[in-house]
């Protein structure tokens, strides 16, 4: 009975020194900004990834600089990326006429961060680009300027109908 114990010490020590350990098994969980506001209690002080389109421009502050980083859930993630941790080179930020770099930001979560004032928000410890943004093509729709002059045209008759004195069959 002990030699059996034995080999099955042996045997299971032997499977968890060969078995392969998954590259995420070290990797903070990879969350969204729904996952993280649902559950603020949960992630409150631990360490996330959040994986988000850089919104706007960046606030560069004196003790760090803020972003928000957009995860495609129409909600947006305040990050704060402390002045020690590397910032890499930001090409894009979302706006009318550009799509974002995509970044994927680890860091500690603040359900209530005293050091801004009450704000949810991640402080990172790292920021990596995964996707560089670019510009986007914003054709002028002929159709749509076509029924533009069109709708100016005829609510411009409509207004000079309803203004025009009247000439014929007035007497003062």
């Amino acid at each position: 009975m002990k030699r059996l114990c034995v080999v099955l010490t042996i045997m299971a020590l032997g499977v968890l020194i060969v078995a392969p350990i998954p590259a995420s098994a070290g990797q903070p969980p990879l969350l969204s900004t729904t996952e993280l506001v649902e559950n603020s209690y949960k992630w409150d002080g631990k360490t996330v990834s959040f994986k988000g389109e850089v919104l706007q421009d960046l606030m560069v502050r004196e003790d760090g600089t803020w972003m928000n980083l957009s995860d495609g859930n129409n909600t947006a993630m305040g990050v704060f990326v402390p002045e020690g941790v590397a910032m890499p080179a930001l090409s894009h930020a979302e706006d009318y006429r550009t799509v974002g770099d995509v970044v994927l930001i680890t860091g500690v979560f603040h359900r209530v961060c005293v050091q801004h004032e009450g704000e949810t928000d991640i402080h990172a410890v790292s920021v990596t680009v995964l996707t560089p943004g670019s510009t986007k093509a914003n054709p002028v729709h002929l159709d749509r300027v076509v029924w533009f002059v069109v709708l100016a045209g005829f609510l411009g008759l409509v207004m000079w109908l309803y203004y025009r004195k009247p000439t014929r069959g007035t007497e003062h």
